[in-house]
């Protein structure tokens, strides 16, 4: 497709929103850009999302997205700005009018989910210290806590401290029953990892970028209707804060591609210990895979099941899954087991694995 078409093409977009059609401006000229701020820039809360290769300190950022709303009922404009076209000295500009003001103003609430590699792009590679944010990662936590789930518990037995790892934005929609006009199993980037760099910009990937603001803005709204008490939602401004700086203040860059279990742990927002007594406390989902097969080990030792050597070698063998802690308690256990001499030896030093076991039915990492 020739860039005169794609032009004509993005001159009317919009997406769908719940029944209405929300407008999608490429912010790509300097006229559009002095628009799009002036129009962002009237909102006290901004749906704000970025796109890039390998977005991160050194993964370039070259999309900015926002969309103003403070609860008003008529659909904003969503902003998809090229800051690869108008540069990021332009974008976020010191001293003519830019997104880095609002940006860096807490005054301001920036809706995010997963600001995380945002921040840290915007800091290293523009000076934009992200602040205000409240991210949906975080209120999702207390939505469900507010509704009588309890917080996640750490646990010295299992890699990430027992903490289960946090649910993306497919797997918060569907809790929501949110509907959305863009799949993120459709994302540009899935299918071109560079295409956030490549220019013109395709409609599919404008949309997208636009889609994904959207969504922030109608996940709010869901969450936001759940009423969440002060005490809760002072949490959730705190580790919102958290979110700012967990990636842009540390020494090293993270990689999210590669420091899966840094990124992705999930951390609690409050202990059990902090609810109120009026807290329904329902009881935790099941179980997922990693603590089930640790506790079908541990059982298996105090009850002297037979099958109890195969689960105790299965923890041992599955490094990445389970902390030395819980390595050193099984073999402190098996002590007291009747095992054979050959069985005793394979606990010592348990066999590598020849194929690993990462192909098994449901979620591997499970949800709180």
């Amino acid at each position: 497709m020739s860039t005169c078409n794609v032009d004509s093409l993005l001159k009317d977009l919009s997406i769908k929103s719940a029944a209405t059609e929300v407008p999608v401006v490429l912010v790509d000229s300097e006229d559009k850009f002095i628009d799009a701020v002036k129009e962002v820039s009237a909102h006290s809360r901004v749906a704000f999302d970025a796109e890039g290769v390998n977005l991160g300190r050194t993964g370039e950022l070259t999309i900015a997205t926002f969309q103003g709303f403070d609860g008003v009922a008529e659909e904003t404009p969503i902003y998809v700005v090229d800051v690869e076209v108008l540069g990021g000295d332009r974008v976020f500009s010191k001293t003519l009018p830019s997104f880095r003001s609002l940006l860096e103003d807490s005054a301001v609430t920036k809706v995010t989910f997963d600001c995380r590699s945002d921040s840290d792009a915007l800091f290293h590679q523009f000076g934009v210290s992200l602040a205000g944010v409240l991210d949906l990662q975080v209120f999702d936590q207390a939505v469900r806590i507010h509704q009588g789930e309890l917080p996640p518990k750490k646990n010295i037995y299992f890699e990430h401290g027992g903490v289960p790892l946090l649910s993306g934005m497919e797997k918060v929609l569907s809790r929501y029953s949110a509907e959305t006009a863009i799949g993120k199993s459709s994302a540009p980037h899935k299918r071109d990892s560079n295409v956030w760099k490549k220019r013109p910009l395709s409609v599919a990937s404008v949309k997208y970028a636009g889609n994904d603001v959207n969504v922030i803005k109608i996940l709010w709204e869901k969450m936001n209707s759940a009423r969440v008490p002060t005490w809760l939602m002072e949490k959730v401004i705190l580790h919102s804060k958290r979110y700012e700086g967990m990636f842009r203040d540390k020494e090293k860059e993270v990689h999210p591609c590669f420091d899966k279990d840094f990124v992705m742990e999930e951390h609690g927002i409050i202990i059990e210990n902090e609810l109120p007594s009026s807290h329904p406390r329902k009881p935790r989902k099941a179980a997922n895979y990693t603590e089930e097969r640790w506790q079908k080990a541990v059982m298996g030792l105090h009850s002297k099941q037979p099958n109890a050597y195969n689960d105790v070698l299965f923890v041992l063998q599955h490094n990445d899954w389970y902390t030395e802690e819980a390595r050193k308690e099984l073999k402190r256990l098996s002590l007291s087991y009747p095992f054979t001499v050959k069985q005793r030896n394979s606990i010592a030093n348990p066999p590598a694995l020849i194929a690993r076991e990462d192909s098994f039915e449901g979620d591997y990492y499970g949800d709180y």
